[in-house]
């Protein structure tokens, strides 16, 4: 593929890439990636894990003959802005400005935007379509609920595994309680953050973007679902233990337009096949494992297929 740097401004300055097809003729349509959550640059990497996901995915929409805008989200990258203090409305307002800036680009229809969103980008997403107006969608490991529910879900598996975990760690976690009190901690961590006005709380070392989270914990996407009529198609491995699976489906349920939506039997967060059992206790090992591996062939089946009818 080919690319070409692309910068754009909301409050700050973002800088990313325009990926294109080495060969193309016309007008393209292009695709928008919207990320995930945490400081992610445009290819899906952070300093605790490269994931590089969306420059995988940009490599595969070239070869399709598809272009991708992918950016480094604020305070992350070449981009500017703290992400600390970055409120879910700040990124909101990020996307609406990458998508303007694809349709500014020559070499692309401006028709025939397309948003693509990982993790929290699919909660981003609708915000963005209904003042951005994108002519399809495509959700990546989502929660069709408010991202606070995603968070209560990842406690609650912590403590069922914790309860049932057999062996010498097991009975030490039990021992530390660890099966009843990660729910009650992480409960009380949010009615902090929701009772305060502060954008940056600090516990101990760990510093918490309170404001980001008491945005999303304040957003019900039920509306914005509502008011989407372009095709959607919605993709979650069953594998993932960082939403609920079955919310792929109340995607397409929710929206108003032409909708499909799809479990991959392996598929985990990061878009990989995983081979190991579900764990939240094992989970960084598990994805450290998975880093080295491609992005999910039958995902990536299923996203040519939709792109051959809506996309193309």
């Amino acid at each position: 593929m080919k690319e070409r740097a692309v910068e754009f401004n909301t409050d700050v300055n973002l800088k990313g890439t325009v990926s294109f097809p080495e060969k193309s003729e016309g007008k393209l349509s292009i695709v928008v990636i919207i990320h995930g959550s945490g400081p992610v640059d445009r290819d899906g990497n952070a300093k605790v894990m490269q994931m590089n996901a969306y420059k995988m995915l940009a490599k595969f929409f070239a070869s399709i003959g598809v272009a991708v805008l992918r950016y480094d989200k604020r305070g992350a990258g070449l981009s500017g802005g703290d992400f600390y203090e970055a409120g879910m409305w700040g990124l909101v307002n990020g996307g609406i400005a990458a998508v303007k800036a694809a349709r500014g680009l020559p070499e692309i229809n401006p028709e025939r935007i397309f948003l693509l969103g990982h993790s929290e980008g699919c909660s981003l997403i609708p915000p963005i379509n209904r003042q951005a107006g994108a002519a399809g969608l495509i959700l990546l490991a989502g929660q069709a609920d408010n991202v606070r529910k995603a968070s209560e879900l990842q406690a609650r598996l912590l403590e069922d595994e914790v309860k049932e975990m057999k062996g010498i760690i097991g009975v030490l976690l039990r021992a530390l309680n660890v099966h009843k009190t990660t729910f009650s901690k992480q409960k009380k961590v949010f009615g902090e953050m929701i009772e305060s006005e502060e954008t940056v709380l600090k516990k101990g070392f760990t510093k918490i973007n309170a404001k980001w989270a008491r945005e999303h914990f304040q957003y019900n996407m039920k509306e914005d679902l509502a008011c989407i009529t372009c095709p959607v198609l919605a993709i979650t491995g069953n594998k993932d233990v960082q939403v609920n699976a079955e919310h792929v489906h109340l995607f397409a349920e929710k929206v108003n337009g032409p909708a499909e939506s799809y479990n991959v039997p392996m598929m985990n967060h990061l878009l990989r096949d995983q081979e190991e059992e579900t764990s939240m206790i094992k989970l960084k090992s598990i994805y450290k494992s998975s880093l080295s591996k491609p992005l999910s062939a039958e995902m990536l089946y299923i996203l040519k297929e939709w792109v051959k009818k809506y996309v193309i």
